[in-house]
């Protein structure tokens, strides 16, 4: 299954960009897009996942979203001509990728009459960035958990998926406590009553989301529940 904008696209329009690039690997935590750099390189992501990091002006290295299979890497500086804004690293490795010239990853996109793929494509990133800054603004801590583990994780599927909602989490916890803006040991807190609920398994790397739709009803039944207790 391919993600962003490579899921825009037909197996044959992939493949074609794909056969336009050079292959670049990647293995580990290795970097493959610095924060600030004046690189407008595009990376195809064919195998393997990554996150996107972003480091804030307090120091601190914020993980802003999980990219797979499918993804542009470093399209939108492609496009803009600015300096990098994001940190991209691998997050489950190898990495394979497919690396263009921005010039080229343009110009291939125009000539495949993609233009307006690319365009839908650029507006769901804003909307995602929307989407996040509205969590930080609006919801609790225990519901911008809960967005959060949604949008960090894949689906899962095949037999071992369980729900058809079923999704996989592979950040840290520690990663995911500064996403949410709350401490470590809060973040495990609330792991280990969502895993006893029976709402997620955890085990070495990872988290499985049993269900998103149970997820989102536990974080909303837990957030009812202490708003209660501050009425009473």
């Amino acid at each position: 299954m391919r993600l962003g904008f490579g899921g825009l696209l037909s197996d044959e329009q992939w493949q074609r960009l794909l056969q336009a690039g050079t292959r670049r690997g990647f293995r580990g935590s290795e970097r493959i897009i610095r924060q600030g750099d004046e690189d407008d390189t595009v990376y195809l992501l064919a195998h393997g996942t990554v996150k996107v990091s972003l480091l804030r002006s307090d120091g601190i290295e914020s993980l802003v979203a999980v990219r797979g299979p499918g993804e542009a890497l470093g399209e939108m500086a492609a496009l803009s001509g600015l300096p990098r804004t994001v940190t991209v690293s691998v997050l489950t490795g190898p990495c394979h990728t497919r690396a263009l010239s921005g010039e080229r990853f343009r110009r291939i996109v125009h000539d495949m009459g993609l233009d307006r793929v690319l365009w839908e494509h650029v507006v769901r990133r804003q909307q995602e960035s929307e989407a996040v800054r509205t969590e930080t603004a609006s919801l609790t801590s225990r519901e911008r958990l809960g967005e959060a583990m949604v949008r960090l994780s894949f689906p899962l599927h095949g037999v071992s998926a369980g729900a058809p909602d079923a999704r996989e989490l592979l950040v840290t916890q520690r990663e995911l406590g500064v996403a949410v803006g709350r401490s470590l040991s809060w973040v495990q807190g609330e792991i280990r009553k969502l895993r006893d609920e029976g709402v997620i398994a955890t085990k070495r790397g990872s988290i499985v989301i049993h269900s998103e739709e149970r997820l989102r009803k536990a974080v909303e039944s837990s957030t009812n529940s202490d708003n209660r207790r501050i009425v009473e």
